[in-house]
């Protein structure tokens, strides 16, 4: 492949979703742990208090399912859904009657409109070299008044500035392998109005992360712009239906 047809959207997109596969089946081991994201429990307490239950949550991009478990404790029924078919035979399907994991691509899911309440999309838009497409594939799936937790990076901080060779305008490689693209706060929140979402809370929040086996071989902290959103009142600009 020419590196101008690799360095577009969807050249970039292909590429990830080979190193994101081959991280996964390189190792037995577990890359992100088995506990949820350090940010997740206390911001979806603070942010949608303790008593309040889910219908049906969605853990998009799910990986091997780090944050699955937790989601079970807010939510009566829990899908995980990931592009990598690696990462999701690392996760025991019988951790929990609850969770049902579906493999595919996340700006083509194959779910009907407003089927979740509660969507999470942890460590991933920085990932995305078009994330709108699939936030906008978010905002089909989810249910009037449903609620997206979502976090995004910004420029500073560990996770950016460690092993970054530039790749294309504003984009980098982790490692010559993984795209990123980092956010401050103010893009960020554009970014999630432009995918559908309007934004209700907002907060800056930092946490340790242990080593990741393949990935990152030291411990290390985490920053990011972490925002609770909901279904803007507009019409999504594309797909209104299920994908096959």
């Amino acid at each position: 492949m020419p590196d101008s047809d690799q360095n577009s959207g969807a050249g970039l997109t292909a590429r990830n979703l080979v190193a994101w596969d081959k991280l996964y089946a390189s190792t037995p081991e577990l890359v992100w742990g088995r506990a949820a994201a350090g940010f997740l429990p206390e911001f979806v307490t603070e942010t949608c208090g303790d008593a309040r239950r889910f219908r049906h949550a969605l853990d998009a991009a799910t990986g091997e399912g780090r944050n699955l478990a937790f989601l079970t404790t807010r939510a009566e029924a829990v899908t995980g859904c990931d592009g990598s078919a690696e990462a999701l035979a690392k996760f025991s399907a019988n951790e929990s009657p609850a969770i049902q994991l579906v493999c595919a691509a996340l700006d083509r899911l194959p779910f009907a409109d407003d089927s979740f309440d509660f969507i999470l999309l942890c460590d991933t838009v920085e990932t995305l070299p078009d994330p709108v497409p699939v936030l906008r594939e978010l905002r089909r799936v989810a249910a009037p008044g449903a609620r997206l937790v979502c976090n995004i990076p910004p420029p500073e901080g560990d996770v950016a500035g460690e092993d970054m060779a530039p790749a294309g305008e504003d984009g980098f490689f982790y490692q010559d392998r993984y795209y990123y693209r980092f956010f401050e706060a103010a893009a960020a929140a554009a970014l999630l109005k432009r995918g559908g979402w309007r934004v209700l809370q907002e907060r800056e929040m930092e946490w340790v992360e242990p080593a990741h086996p393949g990935f990152r071989a030291h411990d290390h902290t985490h920053r990011s712009n972490v925002f609770l959103a909901e279904p803007d009142s507009g019409e999504v600009e594309s797909g209104t239906t299920a994908h096959d």
